[in-house]
């Protein structure tokens, strides 16, 4: 009896620091499934709808809702690309680009030192910031990301070319709810879910 109870004070006393670790373990999980749920609700769908009916005349028009608070705002067009190997995005190819709130425009200033970045000023009372903006495809270009992406025939769309994103979060916290308009008579494929398809009668 007393070697019995010896072991068992002894593998109570072994099991107290796993018991601990255990306790630990579970609550960093905890603590990173929070995190994560703030993060999105933190950050809420922006929302983007391109328009490629004028992609046989290589235009794209794209545009976006950002849900926004008051104050200072800051996005940035996409200047590292996968699969590049420089800061090549092809912000010379955008144009045309406008930021509304509540039917009214804001004004917008571009970054002196970095020409990717387009700072404003949210207005109190605003939660949604609109922007639009055009993306003249090239007819020739000896890059990649700037490459001609469209014919009258066919149009290629990378939606780093027609996006803005918020300066600040982890490109893996933001979410983005995508739409697209084709010409008429064209067929699309595509890797992402499409959630539905709706064809002009």
């Amino acid at each position: 009896m007393l070697c019995l109870r010896r072991f068992l004070l002894q593998e109570t006393a072994m099991n107290k620091p796993i018991a601990r670790a255990s306790l630990l373990n579970l609550w960093l999980v905890f603590f990173v499934a929070a995190q994560a749920l703030a993060a999105q609700e933190a950050y809420k769908a922006i929302h983007i709808a391109v328009d490629l009916r004028e992609a046989p005349k290589r235009i794209y028009h794209a545009k976006m809702e950002f849900p926004v608070a008051a104050g200072p705002l800051t996005l940035v067009y996409p200047k590292w690309i996968p699969g590049e190997h420089g800061p090549n995005g092809p912000i010379v190819d955008v144009t045309g680009i406008r930021f509304r709130a509540g039917g009214k425009e804001i004004p917008w200033l571009r970054e002196d030192s970095d020409m990717f970045a387009f700072h404003c000023n949210v207005p109190a009372g605003v939660n949604t910031l609109e922007v639009s903006l055009d993306f003249l495809s090239p007819a020739a270009s000896p890059g990649f990301s700037n490459s001609p992406a469209s014919t009258a025939q066919i149009g290629i769309l990378n939606w780093n070319l027609v996006l803005l994103y918020p300066l600040g979060p982890k490109s893996d916290d933001l979410t983005y709810v995508a739409s697209l308009r084709i010409p008429a008579g064209w067929k699309y494929g595509t890797a992402l879910p499409v959630e539905r398809d709706v064809r002009p009668d």
